[in-house]
Order: C-alpha cells, then sequence, then structure tokens
C-alpha cells in the first residue's frame, strides 16, 4: 500500500470540495484503504485549528466540525509528532511535515503549499493532489 502524509491544507480542501475533486478524491481513497495516511497530533490539531476558523463554521455544523478530526484519527496512521525538526523549508512550521514523511516512510507529501511544491530536492517530494491523484490512478 502507498503511503503518504496529507498537509491539513488539503484534507480541509476535501471536506469541503465537490465530491470528484482530487481532494475529495484522495480522501475517499484513504477511508477505502487504497492509501495509507500517515498523521500526527499536530497535523490533526492544523485540521482542528482551521475548521474552528469563520471560513468553515459558516459553512460545516458544529457537529460535523467535531466529527472530522475523530474521523481522520480513525483512518490514519497515527504517529508521535516529529520532535527533532531540521530546518529545510522557507516557512519552519512546514519543516515537521518533511520529518513526518521521512520517518514514517511516506513517499511524498500531498499538499497545495508553493513553499513545498517548488522545493526542489525535497525528500520525500511534495505533490499537488491532482499528481498524487494522477499516481495512484485516481484519475
Amino acid at each position: 500500500m502507498r503511503r503518504f502524509v496529507v498537509d491539513a491544507s488539503v484534507l480541509l480542501s476535501a471536506v469541503i470540495a465537490k465530491p470528484d475533486s482530487h481532494p475529495s478524491l484522495l480522501l475517499d481513497a484513504i477511508r477505502a484503504g487504497e492509501i495509507e495516511m500517515v498523521a500526527c497530533e499536530r497535523l490533526l490539531d492544523e485540521v482542528r485549528r482551521g475548521l474552528d476558523g469563520r471560513y468553515f463554521r459558516e459553512r460545516i455544523d458544529d457537529n460535523e466540525r467535531v466529527a472530522i478530526p475523530t474521523m481522520l484519527l480513525a483512518l490514519a496512521l497515527m504517529v508521535t509528532d516529529p520532535e527533532l525538526v531540521p530546518a529545510v523549508l522557507r516557512d519552519p512550521t512546514d519543516d515537521y511535515l518533511v520529518e513526518l514523511a521521512r520517518a514514517n516512510g511516506a513517499e511524498a507529501i500531498i499538499t497545495g503549499d508553493r513553499d513545498l511544491l517548488e522545493h526542489e530536492g525535497l525528500v520525500p517530494a511534495a505533490m499537488s493532489a491532482r499528481e498524487a491523484c494522477l499516481s495512484v490512478g485516481l484519475i
């Protein structure tokens, strides 16, 4: 099974996007057990903070906003938050995603973050939701 780290922005997009959107297709594949998502509490906290923001409060009812992180927790291969996080990216707050992926055998980080997507030589590589869908045969 293919293993990925899925950035909070992609997960948040998946919960409000059209069913045939790339983030939604990825979330469906995770639900179906076709791909494995590696996550940690720090990543789920980012999702929770996003869901608590005005944009999501206006679009998703309170019960669903509480249920989404619980669902992700059940779907993910949960690991401990990375402790030693080397500086890799321009935005140091995302360095933990790189270490999370490296330490847990993820083949890529699925993200919409340009800092990750445009970082040359990033190991493992970052890819967009569309690229991930193509690589696993979802589109």
